[in-house]
C-alpha cells in the first residue's frame, strides 16, 4: 500500500467538547482520505474524549487512536511522530480545526515544493468570532529556516502552523521536549535552524480556537517554571558555536522579550520567580543594544530582579483596586 502524503497527528487529552469538530474538520476536504492519515493520540483523557473518537471511527474507518498513559502535549505529538508514515507530517491540536478543502492546496504545495517545512496563515476565534488573522507574506521562492526566524515569524512559533517533512525531523533528531509547557518556544527555533528551504503559504488553513481552559489562559507556578526552563534551553543554544551571529542575536532578543513578560506574568499572578529566571539573568548581564523600552525593563530586571517583581507586583495590585472602585 502507497504510503500516505500526510500524517495528521492530534494530541487529544480532556477536551470532549472540542475533538469531534476537530477530527471532522480533517475529513471535510475535497481529496480522498486514501491520501492522507489521521491519527489520534489520546494523552490518558480522564472525559468523554476517547469514546467520541471511537464513535467517530465507525463513520472515519481509517483514522487510527494510541492511547497511553498521559505525558503531556510534547510526549502525545512525540508518540504520533513515531506512528506517522506520511512523507509529510502536521501536528494539530485537537480543540482547533483546519479550513474545508485545505488539503488540496496544501497538497499542491508539498508536491510542487517538496521543501523541509511549510509555514502556514492562520486565525483566531473567539467567542464565535474571528478577532485576529496571521497570515504568512507571499513568497514565491524557497526561504531557509534561519531567514524565515529572523524576518518572518515574528514571534508566532505554534507547532501547529508548521507542516514538516518527517525525514527532516527524522534525519536531525528533532522531538519534542517532555514534561514541560511551551514546548514550541522551545522546538521552532531549532527545527528552522535545521531547515533548508521553508515555502510560506499566504492562507488561512488553520483555526486557533481562544478559550478559558488552554494552557495561555490558566497561569499555575508550573507555567512560570516551565518558561524560565525553555528561555534557559534556548540562551543554551544561542551559545552553539555553528549558529551565525544574527541568529545568536535574534535568539537573546527572543529570551529577553519573553523573560520581561514572565516576570510580569509571575507578579501580576502571584507566582514565585523560580531560581532559573535569577540564574538566566545573571547569565545575560552583558546583554545590550536592545529596544529603548526593552533596554530599561532588562536593565531593571539584570540590575534587582527581585525588586522588579515586587514593584511591578505591587502597581498592579493598586491598578485592579483602582479598576474595582
Amino acid at each position: 500500500m502507497k504510503a500516505p502524503l500526510l500524517s495528521i497527528v492530534i494530541p487529544v487529552y480532556n477536551v470532549s467538547d472540542y475533538v469531534e469538530k476537530c477530527i471532522r474538520s480533517c475529513y471535510n476536504q475535497n481529496i480522498s482520505s486514501n491520501e492522507y492519515e489521521v491519527i489520534i493520540v489520546n494523552d490518558g483523557s480522564k472525559d468523554d474524549s476517547l469514546n467520541i473518537c471511537e464513535n467517530l471511527q465507525k463513520e472515519f474507518t481509517d483514522f487510527k487512536i494510541i492511547s497511553q498513559p498521559n505525558k503531556g502535549l510534547s510526549g502525545a505529538r512525540n508518540t504520533g511522530l513515531k506512528h506517522a508514515s506520511g512523507t509529510y507530517v502536521w501536528f494539530v491540536d485537537s480543540d482547533d480545526w483546519i479550513e474545508k478543502d485545505c488539503l488540496q492546496q496544501i497538497f499542491e504545495h508539498l508536491n510542487n515544493n517538496k521543501s523541509d517545512i511549510l509555514w502556514l496563515g492562520h486565525d483566531v476565534i473567539h467567542q464565535g468570532k474571528t478577532i485576529n488573522s496571521f497570515i504568512p507574506i507571499e513568497e514565491p521562492l524557497l526561504v531557509t529556516g534561519e531567514e524565515l526566524f529572523l524576518n518572518h515569524l515574528n514571534n508566532l512559533f505554534y507547532i501547529w502552523k508548521f507542516i514538516y517533512k518527517r525525514a527532516f525531523l527524522n534525519d536531525n533528531g528533532l522531538e519534542f521536549f517532555e514534561g514541560v509547557l511551551y514546548e514550541d518556544l522551545e522546538f521552532t527555533p531549532r527545527a528552522l535552524l535545521k531547515a533548508k528551504s521553508c515555502l510560506m503559504i499566504p492562507d488561512v488553513f488553520y483555526h486557533y480556537l481562544m478559550r478559558s481552559g488552554s494552557i495561555i489562559n490558566n497561569i499555575s507556578q508550573k507555567n512560570v517554571n516551565d518558561r524560565f526552563f525553555i528561555l534557559n534551553r534556548l540562551n543554551t543554544l544561542s551559545h552553539d558555536d555553528s549558529i551565525s551571529v544574527l541568529f545568536r542575536t535574534k535568539i537573546k532578543s527572543i529570551i529577553i522579550f519573553f523573560a520581561i513578560g514572565t516576570v510580569k506574568m509571575s507578579a501580576r499572578s502571584k507566582k514565585t520567580l523560580p531560581d532559573s529566571c535569577y540564574a538566566l539573568f545573571k547569565s545575560m548581564k552583558k546583554v545590550k543594544n536592545l529596544g529603548l523600552n526593552t533596554n530599561l525593563n532588562f536593565s531593571l530586571l539584570k540590575f534587582n530582579t527581585k525588586l522588579y517583581y515586587s514593584i511591578y507586583k505591587s502597581f498592579y495590585g493598586l491598578y485592579n483596586h483602582s479598576k474595582s472602585n
